[in-house]
């Protein structure tokens, strides 16, 4: 029921334990308000960070769309900043906090050293850069290969088993409250879309929302993703290594 891997379309996994631990030990809190770039498109960040609150967003627009932004998020514990590390290049790719956020930084000389001086923590490291090249790479495939309705029931999905929410009743309470806009622009369509997505899920007994919160019945869940609430994928095994 996957694309074609096992990382989340869209949404970043969390960083392994050990991995969240020397970035949050070693590394700079730095804090962002609503709209603030962390990233501009087409500079070069020099640090891998870790989203400790918030949401940031990495995204891209197309001039003269009316789908104009297409966005991937970042939730508390997401790493930031492995494309840069990795390639010493620029990104066209945005990041903007879209709640007030804060990470923490270290500087790429930092982590190499690191990496260098402990080869289980570099195969951690190299393992959750190849979950977030994944999930771009899912991310786009998911946005062809899929409906929007069925990728808007897959975000769903996505959200509830990563933050590991319980049915009550038969019905899950989505753990981050979306605007239409934030949903629209992650499936790449429009708020209207969304809105009619939802209204349809409503007259069919599957969907309600009750003030902010909203809520999905079990049902819309099912058949359009294998993924299980205990389902981590920052808990395979770290291989040893003394090289590459």
């Amino acid at each position: 029921m996957r694309i074609r891997y096992t990382a989340y379309p869209w949404v970043r996994s969390r960083a392994e334990k050990e991995v969240q631990r020397v970035i949050l030990d070693h590394g700079n809190l730095r804090r962002f308000r609503k709209g603030d770039l962390v990233i501009e498109a087409g500079n070069f960040y020099p640090n891998i960070a870790i989203v400790i609150s918030g949401m940031l967003s990495k995204s891209f627009g197309i001039e003269g769309n009316s789908k104009n932004q297409a966005m991937s998020i970042l939730l508390p514990g997401a790493i930031l900043g492995a494309s840069f590390f990795m390639s010493r290049r620029c990104s066209n790719l945005a990041v903007e906090a879209i709640r007030d956020s804060a990470i923490i930084e270290v500087n790429h000389q930092f982590l190499e050293a690191r990496m260098c001086a402990n080869p289980s923590f570099l195969r951690l490291m190299m393992n959750h850069f190849m979950l977030d090249m994944e999930s771009d790479l899912e991310g786009l495939a998911t946005l062809i290969a899929r409906t929007h309705e069925e990728c808007l029931r897959l975000l769903f999905k996505i959200i509830i088993v990563r933050e590991k929410v319980l049915p009550e009743d038969g019905w899950y309470q989505l753990p981050i409250n979306f605007s239409h806009n934030e949903l629209s622009k992650i499936i790449y369509t429009t708020p209207l879309t969304v809105n009619r997505f939802l209204l349809a899920w409503k007259k069919q007994g599957l969907y309600f929302r009750k003030g902010t919160q909203r809520f999905v019945h079990h049902q819309l869940l099912e058949n359009i993703s294998d993924w299980k609430h205990e389902t981590d994928f920052t808990t395979c095994e770290a291989v040893e290594t003394s090289c590459f």
